[in-house]
């Protein structure tokens, strides 16, 4: 790229917006009916992934299908016969390079709603799936089949105990009107299920969560057949009095104590019974299953808890004030969804932040009117076929794609407190704004949907993108304050290959003099995690910093020098890339961003 062009695209997008792995991590509430304010189930849902994850909104409109057909997601996994008719649903893609199996949400036109937490790191590593086994098809099977939670979960025992299912250890949170059940499982042919009782509140992270679960309510309780048995031979479970399993814990059976123990485990649990019940367990052992709440829980107290950070956390240690996984809203979190479910599926309600929500304001739709064709930059079968095959295009940086704004936003905050602080006064003022509003969009749906359903639906879905557009804008807003300084990469072109060195300038301009640039508190590379979930620790540091005049306005730029190796860490070959300059000027946190494209 030439230096003119770099300049002025870096100053055009200033003023335009003036930009078959696992979910590593997830946080899930579930709030029965009687222990909520309205009387319906809330859901509550953060999905965390580690690097570069692009997030999409779709409606998959309900279709019929030729006999013999078969369903193929993974290329690995089995192929499976499809149905005749499926059903229509929102779908929220997590597009990934090498594609994620475990990730996407969905909500279907019965009001299931599919969301799942990663529990790996378990005692089963070497059970046996047949014919490629099943990871992607239970949830998007469930979302396309289900029309309760019930079902769901028949679905879901039906397809593992017949292929088996590909992932160490899971558990997938279904829900409706009526009731949520969530199935815990395990690689193989092995599952529990527990029916979410009307009274509590259900809640885990990234461990099991299930306890002394009563095998003999029936009701309640869904196990397979061998389940007690296998952790007998296996030698992780050893009944008190032979023959009386009253005292089986799934948790301590099929779940090694050091999952359970993670700091990113425990203290997230930890910060979520402190705000429900005001004490936070010491022993990780002791943190039960679901709780009884004192007080009736509303959809804004879950927001609350989805957007929670830890007070364990030392926020001075890297600087940042995101940087792991120990805070409820974190560094990972793409994507945080609050659903109520209503008696009429169409009226189903979702807050769903578009970034992280500690960052993000959560922003009213309803999912069974289908989302803004700008929440997404493909149609549903391009972005179907790009799940598991996505392009270096389709994962490339384009400020014309929506979902750079909001990852952008949140990229530059979390590098600049003060914008930060005034960003989150917004967000308050923006989702109250919002609660006062809906009331009256739900009644006015109502009535319209007592004399034509799709007139209801067309009404509910000019909400939806209404909303949307809303927080886009917010989110420009954002940038334009952001982006206000200028930075170029020498090249047109970094490689993963490269032991080399690239030259990065800031540039000065009137009232901003960029030779106070702070080299000790300078990094460059990709504002994404890194593979732990992290902060991206091997982001650059400079080698060298000079000041020259570079583009001759009179003025000494900051010339840094940056090992390519870091550089590019957490990049991915042949993407185009964005790649940020964080930095200290005169005592200011600065923060801008340029394009390359990564190479072999």
């Amino acid at each position: 790229m030439t230096l003119k062009k770099t300049v002025l695209a870096a100053s055009v997008a200033a003023l335009l917006v003036g930009t078959a792995m696992s979910a590593q991590a997830c946080f899930t509430v579930v709030v029965g009916k009687n222990a909520s304010a309205t009387g319906e189930i809330l859901v509550g849902h953060n999905e965390d992934n580690d690097r570069r994850i692009l997030m999409s909104q779709y409606w998959v409109p309900a279709a019929t299908h030729k006999k013999g057909e078969l369903i193929t997601y993974e290329p690995t996994a089995a192929k499976i016969p499809q149905v005749e008719k499926t059903l229509g649903y929102w779908w929220t893609q997590t597009l990934a390079p090498e594609g994620y199996s475990f990730s996407d949400g969905f909500v279907n036109e019965a009001g299931v709603v599919v969301v799942s937490n990663n529990c790996g790191d378990t005692v089963e590593k070497d059970e046996s799936v047949k014919n490629g086994g099943v990871g992607y098809g239970v949830r998007r099977i469930v979302a396309e089949r289900a029309h309760s939670a019930r079902e769901a979960v028949d679905i879901a025992i039906e397809l593992v105990t017949k292929y088996g299912y590909t992932h160490e250890g899971r558990t997938y949170t279904f829900a409706d009107r009526n009731e949520a059940w969530q199935i815990a499982l395990l690689r193989g042919h092995r599952y529990l299920a527990r029916k979410v009782q009307d009274n509590e509140i259900a809640f885990l992270a990234n461990s099991y969560s299930f306890t002394n679960v009563d095998l003999t309510d029936t009701e309640n309780v869904i196990a397979s057949p061998d389940l007690v048995e296998h952790a007998i031979k296996i030698g992780t479970y050893k009944p008190a009095k032979a023959g009386d399993y009253s005292d089986f814990n799934f948790r301590e059976a099929y779940q090694p104590d050091r999952r359970r123990a993670a700091d990113w485990n425990k203290q997230r649990v930890q910060t979520f019974m402190k705000i429900m019940t005001g004490e936070a367990p010491q022993d990780h052992n002791a943190i039960p299953q679901s709780i009884i709440p004192k007080e009736k829980v509303t959809a804004w107290d879950i927001q609350k808890v989805m957007r929670a950070q830890s007070d364990q956390v030392d926020r001075s240690v890297t600087g940042w004030h995101l940087y792991d996984l120990r805070d409820i809203g974190n560094i990972d979190t793409h994507d945080s969804v609050v659903f109520k479910m209503t008696k009429d599926p169409l009226l189903t309600v979702s807050w769903r932040s578009n970034a992280r929500p500690y960052e993000t304001a959560f922003v009213p739709a309803f999912p069974l009117a289908g989302p803004a064709e700008a929440q997404s930059f493909m149609d549903y079968k391009t972005g179907t076929r790009a799940q598991f095959h996505a392009t270096a295009e389709q994962l490339g940086f384009s400020i014309d794609r929506n979902v750079y704004t909001f990852v952008l936003a949140q990229q530059f905050l979390d590098w600049m407190p003060d914008l930060r602080e005034d960003v989150l006064e917004g967000i308050e003022e923006f989702e109250k704004a919002k609660a006062e509003q809906l009331a009256g969009i739900e009644e006015r749906a109502k009535i319209l949907a007592t004399v034509n359903r799709e007139r209801a639906r067309d009404f509910l879905h000019e909400f939806n993108v209404l909303n949307y557009n809303e927080a886009l804008g917010a989110a420009s807003r954002v940038l334009q304050k952001a982006a206000q300084w200028d930075v170029f990469v020498t090249k047109d072109t970094l490689s993963l290959s490269d032991e080399g060195t690239v030259d990065v300038v800031l540039f000065s301009k009137k009232g901003f003099d960029a030779t106070k640039l702070d080299p000790n508190v300078t990094e460059f590379g990709s504002a994404w995690s890194d593979g732990e979930d992290e902060l991206n620790r091997q982001r650059a540091k400079p080698v060298k910093v000079t000041f020259k005049d570079v583009n001759g306005d009179g003025m000494n730029d900051a010339v840094m020098t940056f090992p390519v190796k870091g550089a590019v860490a957490t990049t991915f070959e042949g993407v185009k890339t964005e790649l940020f300059l964080f930095t200290e000027v005169d005592g200011k946190r600065v923060a801008a961003f340029d394009t390359v494209k990564i190479t072999k």
